[in-house]
Parts: structure tokens; C-alpha cells; sequence
């Protein structure tokens, strides 16, 4: 409880120095957002009305202060871009991308590990040199290209998969957010098919850097555990080396590779501006993408707020399975 406690005062920390950082840099930044909110046909009467609705023409520390007070009663100001409160457009938007990251870190993941398991039992092989290979190219092409790449392959010449968009037919009413999981919860499984096929192409995308970095960090912690001595005493009791690889050795060489994930999680956030903008994702990146070219300040602080505590919340969510993947972390806790 003690080291909760400790790790919610630092998140707290943490959020506010983000804050005031990105508060500060957005003031004083180049670029003139009421002039890119009004237009060029705009008279000075109007820029001057408008920095005043907005609060601009106060002190930076009054600016601020103003800020925090409407976090609190979750306003997070005027969107120049969207027309709209920017915290009404992060909650329209958010579960979009937090579908597709969930999405490419479980393919990541499911595809990653087993094939780093067999990377490393297979040392040197065809296996491991395949799998290698996949993870050279996994990291070396840009995700933009990869993306059109896609597009054009299977949904313009085979035509399997849609290019654009989050679904292409009525969708169940909302209840998560995540339209795979809310056409299931209504039993619709033709939105669940529509929502899923739109989802494979960029979350396909999106995991393929993370996939290749899973794979390799796998293949080096299960090469370094088969060197020590309780595989081979495994082996020697008879044990199935199935439960040997994936019982025993991948547990204890998962601690770090649940590290790096932890890690690859704002990679992917990050990568998804462009994932989000080249499919066409209506998420909270691509609103994002368009809020930083917009000179949006409000939605670009709304935006990195947000996407901070996600980032600060999952780094928790890691630490405390710890203990879970491996005792010895616990047992050496309570010593």
C-alpha cells in the first residue's frame, strides 16, 4: 500500500510538471491561434474580441491558473479546430485509439513471443534466421509506407480488407467505445466483422516495429535462462520440453520483456499520429495531428495530458505485475 501510495504521489507529480511544461511551450511557441482560428479575412476588432474570450490577453501565470481550475471541473477550453469543448473531443475520440493500440499490442505480442521461444530454442536455425529477418524488416521500413503498401495490396488490388475508416456500416449503440466489443455485447456480428476488418490493416501496421522488438528481447532472455543450470535438470526429470520453454524459461525471461513493453506503449501512442492519419483513423491522434497543424493550443495540451496519464497508468499497471510474472520479486520485497 505504501508503494501505491508512493507511485500515485509521483503520477501526480509527473502531471503537473507536464502541464506547466506544455502550457509554457505552447505560449511561447511561434504561430498566432486566433489568427489561424479566425482566418486572414479577419479584422483586428475581432482577433482582439476573440484573444479576450480566450483568455490570452491575461498574464501567463493568470492563464495557467484559469487552466487548472477548469481541469477540475473538466473543461479543458475551446477547440479552434474542432469547434467543439476539447475534452468532449478526447472523450468522442479516445477509445478509437485506445482500440487500435490494444489491437497491435496483442498482435505484437501473441505473434512476438512464441516466435522469439522459437528463435532461441532453435538457435542459428532456419527458424531463428527467419524470424530475424522479420524483425530486420519490421523496424526498417517507415509505417507510412508499410501503411500504403497495405492499402494498395489488400484493399485496392485484392480488395480483402477496407482502405479507410473506423467501420462502414451502422454501428451498436455505444457503450465502451470499442466497436469490436460493443457489436459483441449487442450480438451484431456483422458490425463485428465490419469494425474487426477495418481494424487489421492498421493495427497491423502499428505492431510491426514493437512485434520485431518483442521477438528479439524474448530470444536473448530465453538464450541467457537455457544457460543456466534448471533446464537441464528439467530435461534430465523427464519434463516435456514444452513446459521446459514456455512454463519455466519464459517466465523467468518475461520480467524484462514486460519492461520493454512498458516502454513500447508511448512508442506506439507516438506512432499512431501517423498509423491514425495515413488509414484515416478517427482517433485521438489523428485529432491530435490536425490540432498541432492547426495551432490548436487548447487541443494540443488537452492531447498531452491525456495521453500522459495514459502512459503514467500503464507504467503502474507494469510494476505491479511484477510480482505476479515473478515471485522472487515479491519474496524479495518482503525480506
Amino acid at each position: 500500500m505504501s508503494y501505491l501510495l508512493s507511485r500515485l504521489v509521483q503520477m501526480l507529480v509527473v502531471l503537473a510538471g507536464v502541464s506547466v511544461l506544455v502550457f509554457v511551450l505552447t505560449r511561447v511557441l511561434p504561430g498566432d491561434p486566433v489568427a489561424a482560428a479566425l482566418g486572414d479575412r479577419a479584422t483586428p476588432e475581432q482577433m482582439a474580441q476573440l484573444r479576450v474570450e480566450m483568455g490570452f490577453d491575461l498574464p501567463l501565470w493568470q492563464q495557467y491558473g484559469n487552466f487548472v481550475g477548469g481541469l477540475f471541473s473538466g473543461d479543458m477550453g475551446m477547440s479552434f479546430v474542432e469547434k467543439r469543448d476539447v475534452s468532449v473531443v478526447i472523450a468522442e475520440r479516445l477509445p478509437a485509439t485506445l482500440e487500435l493500440i490494444f489491437a497491435a499490442l496483442l498482435i505484437a505480442i501473441a505473434v512476438g513471443v512464441p516466435l522469439g521461444v522459437l528463435a532461441a530454442v532453435y538457435r542459428n536455425g532456419i527458424v531463428d534466421q527467419s524470424s530475424r529477418a522479420v524483425a530486420l524488416l519490421g523496424v526498417s521500413f517507415p509505417q507510412f509506407w508499410v501503411g500504403i503498401m497495405l492499402q494498395l495490396g489488400l484493399g485496392l488490388w485484392l480488395a480483402l480488407l477496407p482502405i479507410t475508416g473506423r467501420s462502414s456500416v451502422p454501428m451498436p449503440e455505444s457503450i465502451t467505445g470499442f466497436l469490436t466489443i460493443d457489436s459483441l455485447i449487442a450480438l451484431d456480428f456483422t458490425a463485428f466483422r465490419n469494425a474487426l476488418m477495418h481494424l487489421i490493416c492498421p493495427a497491423l501496421v502499428l505492431a510491426a516495429g514493437p512485434l520485431a522488438t518483442i521477438m528479439r528481447m524474448v530470444r536473448a532472455n530465453m538464450i541467457d535462462e537455457f544457460e543456466k543450470p534448471y533446464p537441464e535438470l528439467a530435461r534430465a526429470l523427464g519434463m516435456h520440453p514444452f513446459i521446459i520453454n514456455f512454463k519455466y524459461v519464459l517466465r523467468n525471461a518475461f520480467t524484462p520483456t514486460l519492461t520493454l513493453i512498458g516502454f513500447l506503449i508511448p512508442i506506439m501512442i507516438g506512432s499512431s499520429f501517423v498509423v491514425e492519419k495515413v488509414f484515416a483513423w478517427p482517433g485521438l491522434a489523428r485529432y491530435g495531428a490536425d490540432a498541432i497543424m492547426g495551432n490548436d493550443l487548447n487541443g494540443v495540451i488537452g492531447i498531452t495530458l491525456v495521453i500522459c496519464l495514459f502512459v503514467v497508468v500503464l507504467n503502474l499497471v507494469v510494476d505491479l505485475l511484477y510480482p505476479i510474472i515473478d515471485p522472487r520479486i515479491r519474496l524479495g520485497a518482503e525480506r
